[in-house]
């Protein structure tokens, strides 16, 4: 019985006697556990089987997770793989020989690692390896060691990616949808004066032309007054609300854009893996990464429109001659590149350098994969049980994420925002304004031009006439116009300088009489108007 079972590894032996006479349970609701007794004796058979066995063990190039150097005609295991395999060999001591696949590469069924595994070269891969369930029918898989992430390493931008700071306070959504408010605005304006206008006539005077209504909206927006005075009581609805709407406006749109010049807020050309495609960026990797075999597969829309290279080089060569001067993007796992970037700053703070001098490289807080990583069996492998034992205590007890962060801190290192004390606007905060007021001067210009063409066009149209003929005793010499005096009657005429009476201007009566009492008369000034 389960239960039984429980009792004897609970209390071996002769122990626990007055147990042995207990009630047995009913079988239909017995549950069976996991028998640990019977476990436990496989396993130190196992492991008594192991004593002196020679195992193959084959491995890839990926330091410091795991890697094999040349020494005295053999390979030598190194990293943080084979030191999971010097422990299992220090408690139950066995011989093995490290193998390297020529192609250096994951491979398949008949190349590369894989390919190792899947013709019975090998016994085990000691390496960290992605976890394929396609090739489940020829390789077995021990539990999981950890999510290997793959990050982008690229060289640290000048200036941020965010683009200009008059952009920045609202997303694209909202800026499409106040263009859509701004350009539906003044129609309906214009449509509910003219609408008024013609249901009810004589109630204000106000212009209906889509053009006036036009810069009421620009003159709002700009906190400018209007020279149209609503009196009808929908006209004034109308007015308001779109006021009202751009006080809320503003005052958002200030308070964020003060936020956003204030803080040192940092970010990326690449916000996802699918910003590497769209931007057809280049990228570079190490030749048989778990990149090369993803980028045909999971990765192949993200990585569309991008150029990659797979190289051999070492990564300080990746770093120095491909990254830094050729500005390509590694796409590399995390405990690597991590440690390359540790080993910059370490050189840079040595020198004294400024903290935004010292990162010169970054990496993406996103992963363009993500894969379990395990060791690798061969079909039917004799150890398969024992090894995921100790591997599995392994990682339940934190060992193997201690060891993949050995030697690096616990902060991050150069992390995305510096978190610099001061922020000074640099011109890109100002981008915009400068295409803002290009685009005004332009305008003005082009305006002006316009507007010098068509003056002249109307000016020769004003002043073409044609010519009358002319009589022939008509002087053709230029003639002053009469004295204005001499226009009126003789009576009006005085030239030397006499004054009627009295006054410098004439009293004319009219046809009833003399100037008498309200009866109008006509005022005419001597000698001028």
């Amino acid at each position: 019985m389960a239960l039984n079972n429980i009792l004897k590894t609970i209390c071996p032996g002769n122990t626990c006697d007055d147990l042995k006479n207990a009630p047995t349970v009913d079988n239909r609701y017995e549950f069976t556990p996991p028998n640990l007794a019977d476990d436990k004796i496989v396993i130190n058979a196992l492991g008594r089987d192991l004593v002196g066995q020679h195992l193959t063990i084959a491995t890839t190039q990926n330091p410091p997770l795991n890697y094999a150097e040349w020494e005295n005609g053999k390979w030598i295991g190194k990293g943080i793989a084979f030191e999971f395999i010097k422990y299992i060999q220090d408690r139950y001591p066995f011989n093995y020989t490290v193998t390297v696949p020529p192609d250096i590469v994951l491979g398949n069924k008949t190349a590369g690692v894989f390919g190792l595994m899947g013709d019975q070269k090998a016994d085990i891969a000691a390496a960290f390896l992605p976890k394929i369930d396609a090739y489940n029918h020829f390789v077995d898989y021990s539990p999981t060691l950890d999510v290997g992430e793959w990050v982008v390493f690229m060289k640290r931008p000048i200036q941020s990616a965010t683009g200009s700071g008059l952009l920045a306070p609202f997303t694209f959504e909202v800026w499409i949808l106040i263009l859509i408010f701004l350009l539906g605005m003044a129609p309906v304006v214009s449509f509910f004066i003219f609408l008024h206008k013609k249901l009810c006539p004589g109630e204000q005077n106000l212009p209906s032309h889509i053009f006036s209504a036009l810069w009421f909206v620009y003159g709002a927006i700009v906190k400018q007054g209007s020279t149209m005075l609503p009196s009808a009581d929908s006209t004034r609805l109308i007015f308001a609300t779109w006021w009202i709407f751009i006080t809320v406006l503003t005052a958002f749109y200030t308070a964020n854009l003060t936020a956003f010049l204030t803080l040192s807020v940092f970010t990326l050309p690449v916000a996802k893996p699918e910003d590497i495609g769209d931007k057809g960026y280049t990228w570079v990797t190490d030749r048989g990464n778990t990149i090369e075999e993803a980028a045909d597969n999971v990765l192949k829309d993200a990585l569309k429109g991008s150029k990659g290279h797979y190289v051999y080089e070492s990564r300080d060569s990746i770093v120095y001659d491909i990254v830094m001067k050729k500005d390509y993007l590694y796409l590399g796992e995390k405990p690597q590149v991590d440690h390359i970037m540790y080993r910059e700053w370490l050189v840079r703070a040595s020198e004294d350098l400024l903290e935004s001098l010292r990162c010169v490289y970054v990496i993406t807080t996103w992963p363009v994969l993500a894969r379990e990583r395990v060791f690798l069996y061969k079909k039917d492998f004799k150890f398969k049980r024992l090894f995921d034992h100790i591997i599995l205590h392994l990682m339940e007890g934190g060992c193997v994420k201690y060891k993949v962060r050995f030697g690096l801190p616990k902060a991050p290192v150069c992390p995305l925002d510096l978190k610099s004390i001061e922020r000074q606007l640099r011109n890109t905060d100002f981008l915009l304004t400068y295409y803002v007021i290009s685009t005004g001067y332009g305008l003005s210009f082009l305006s002006f031009v316009l507007e010098f063409l068509f003056g002249l066009i109307c000016r020769s149209q004003l002043y073409v006439r044609e010519e009358k003929p002319r009589s022939p005793f008509q002087s053709t010499s230029p003639t002053l116009p009469p004295a204005y005096h001499t226009l009126f009657d003789a009576q009006y005429n005085h030239t030397n300088g006499e004054k009627p009476n009295g006054n410098d201007y004439w009293v004319e009566p009219t046809h009833q009489g003399r100037n008498v009492g309200p009866r109008p008369s006509i005022l005419i000034q001597y000698g001028g108007i």
